[in-house]
């Protein structure tokens, strides 16, 4: 018995040819040319070029082995008739305006098209073919050309690379599915990775792990994968993101801490010192906390701080509801950073976003380090503007050998803590749990 195998029809005027326009199936440079030919067209019109003259006379012997999928991008109606996919992954025209903007859909090259076809259909890239006309600059992926044989040549034994900060128990779960090492020098043979944001996996680790197919990470943020390459080289990328919770509850207890002085009270007793007169806080009920991203991680604080009374509003370009940024700043009391590192988030908040900083308001850092000026900050603090920080995220972590974090340290309006948002023991469990429910969906199917 033949294996279940995906195979994706890229290109496919290879073989019949689409009314007037000659090149490729409408990718890369022959995109523009039928742009030009399709200016002003007429809807019926595009429809009636689009049309195949033929059937491709060898896709029926290949869906007697398997399940065939047709890439090409808005041109879905002439894609569907040409190959009669299972299903359709189409990459995005460069149409911005008119009616054929209604054909855009999200997958605009090969390994976003591949990626989602994996997705859909839950087969990783060793039990999948692709069958093409032109290259597809995918890396470690089974090509064959339009119409040619195709076999399956399996990995044999999975192997599981785990970084060594993930739970313990998590390797007496994988076993069951493979073998399971903490041994970095075995990632060249591994064939799927559990990271966290300790290890990085950069292009040089990817392209050296040859066999790689999945790599799951127990974060929210994905700044630590080069998610570039793991598409080129169609790995897949599943994220584990039970930390809300932990997280939330942490950045209420370093809301309170600054609030109310309590580490720094906590250092002056060890010293000797009753600061009683020195440490008057504020009540956080009536005060407004601005939240910047409103992901899982933010959702889960803005309920916190709701629940102990705080007017809760926040800035995420992508959400519904979202403050301007300015105006979160100007008006909060509390600002609690919750985003992930990505290039529009990088600097986010600079040395200008901190001027127009409420005076006196504190902000916590529970995302990424790279978010916010770490400098600029330093001087805000130092100078009074901003009445404290909490930090439990860095660029560099530990930071001990960074010199911002040796003004840090001096201040008494600072807190620091290292990376524990989401460290607990419930959520150690949610992760071996949720670890084994996505291996359950790509292994088993369900």
């Amino acid at each position: 018995m033949v294996p279940s195998l995906e195979v994706l029809a890229f290109q496919a005027s290879g073989v019949v040819p689409f009314g007037a326009i000659s090149c490729s199936y409408f990718w890369d440079s022959c995109v523009r040319e039928l742009a030009n030919h399709l200016a002003g067209m007429r809807e019926e019109d595009f429809y009636s070029l689009v049309s195949p003259s033929r059937r491709v006379d060898w896709l029926a012997d290949v869906r007697e082995r398997a399940i065939t999928a047709s890439l090409g991008w808005g041109l879905a109606p002439a894609a569907s008739i040409l190959t009669r996919p299972d299903f359709l992954a189409a990459s995005e025209p460069i149409f911005n305006h008119g009616y054929l903007s209604d054909l855009v859909n999200p997958y605009d090259s090969f390994g976003d098209a591949l990626a989602a076809t994996m997705r859909i259909t839950r087969k990783l890239k060793d039990e999948l073919v692709v069958m093409s006309d032109v290259p597809t600059e995918l890396i470690n992926v089974k090509e064959v050309p339009l119409g040619g044989n195709f076999y399956i040549e399996p990995h044999g034994e999975e192997l599981f690379l785990v970084a060594d900060n993930l739970p313990a128990d998590l390797d007496y779960e994988l076993e069951s599915l493979g073998e399971v090492t903490r041994d970095w020098n075995r990632m060249e043979e591994s064939t799927v990775v559990v990271v966290r944001t300790s290890k990085k996996l950069g292009k040089k680790e990817i392209r050296s792990a040859k066999r790689l197919k999945l790599v799951i990470t127990a974060t929210h943020g994905l700044d630590h994968i080069d998610l570039n390459e793991a598409k080129r080289r169609a790995v897949v990328v599943e994220r584990v993101p039970v930390r809300a919770r932990a997280v939330a509850e942490s950045t209420l207890g370093l809301v309170l801490d600054l609030a109310r002085g309590i580490s720094l009270g906590d250092r002056k007793m060890r010293s000797g010192e009753w600061a009683k007169k020195k440490l008057k806080g504020f009540e956080l009920a009536g005060k407004r906390a601005g939240i910047i991203s409103m992901g899982v991680v933010g959702f889960e604080i803005a309920s916190i701080l709701r629940r102990v009374g705080m007017d809760v509003s926040f800035y995420d370009k992508y959400r519904e509801g979202s403050e301007p940024l300015e105006k979160l700043l100007r008006e909060s009391d509390v600002i609690v950073i919750a985003s992930p590192l990505t290039e529009e988030t990088k600097g986010m908040i600079g040395r200008k976003e901190l001027e127009i900083v409420k005076d006196r308001a504190i902000i916590v850092n529970v995302g990424r380090g790279e978010v916010i000026d770490l400098e600029a900050l330093l001087d805000y603090l130092e100078s009074g503007k901003i009445g404290g920080a909490a930090l439990d995220v860095f660029s560099r972590e530990p930071p001990f050998d960074d010199s911002a974090y040796d003004r840090l340290k001096e201040l008494d309006n600072v807190v620091l803590t290292p990376h524990i948002g989401g460290n607990t023991l419930e959520s150690d469990r949610r992760i071996t749990r949720e670890v084994m429910m996505i291996l359950a969906r790509w292994f088993n199917g369900h």
